[in-house]
């Protein structure tokens, strides 16, 4: 296991050497207008943070939500809908909350120290009253595994959406949001130890978040081929 981490910090050392590193967030969401919505989101049930437990801030089960053990269980509702006026149709236990008068923080403690390659967080709720996200994502490395270094923050709150959530005006439909956090050079962080999230303020004090998936850099095998061409690469350059 520490050839793995070895070699994926090499690799890593090697791509920022080859291409500047930028971070890149995609931010998208889905809104049908209706009281039903079919989710086209899914959930990594192999992820880095599948099952695990973290150390905790604030209150992630407002309204009854399932709280942060539903953040890492590979699952998100198939259909999310609503009954008006009162939304008694909705799947609260898929969700947890987080903002400024929700949970505020979550420190995940890898099994093992890993190079990372992206991150996804799956969010949504039954109006647009709640479907922003608003967080700060910071990691800790092996070597250093008390001192969190920023990543990245994302404020993304879908044009369709306001924080009205009446039966006039505003949207009043189920919205499912999915953000992605990968990196220009296929590695957001070398030999993350601990992964951080700090929950912003966000409209109506928390949103929704169903799921939240990190991705390790692909096994070295993988990037045999990758440091291959690297070299034919450079053997071309000599001649």
């Amino acid at each position: 296991m520490k050839r793995q981490v070895t070699l994926a910090a090499f690799s890593s050392l090697l791509l920022t050497a080859i291409a500047p590193a930028t971070v890149t967030v995609s931010q998208v969401s889905a809104n049908n207008g209706t009281d039903t919505l079919s989710n086209p989101y899914t959930a990594s049930s192999t992820d880095l943070l599948n099952g695990l437990t973290p150390v905790s801030t604030g209150t992630f089960n407002q309204e009854g939500t399932g709280g942060v053990s539903i953040l890492t269980d590979g699952l998100v509702p198939s259909t999310v809908s609503r009954v008006q006026p009162n939304p008694t149709g909705f799947q609260y236990g898929s969700f947890a909350t987080g903002g400024n008068t929700g949970g505020t923080q979550l420190i995940y403690t890898l099994t093992l120290a890993q190079a990372i390659q992206s991150i996804t967080i799956l969010g949504g709720w039954q109006d647009g009253g709640r479907d922003e996200q608003s967080f700060s994502i910071l990691y800790a490395t092996a070597a250093a595994p008390t001192t969190f270094l920023p990543l990245t923050t994302v404020d993304y709150n879908p044009t369709d959406s306001t924080p009205v959530a009446t039966t006039t005006g505003g949207n009043t439909h189920p919205t499912l949001t999915k953000v992605t956090i990968t990196d220009t050079t296929g590695i957001l962080a070398a030999n993350v130890s601990k992964i951080r999230f700090d929950f912003n303020t966000t409209e109506n004090g928390y949103s929704g978040y169903s799921e939240i998936d990190v991705q390790a850099v692909p096994e070295p095998s993988s990037f045999a081929l990758l440091l291959g061409g690297v070299a034919l690469a450079a053997r071309r350059r000599r001649r």
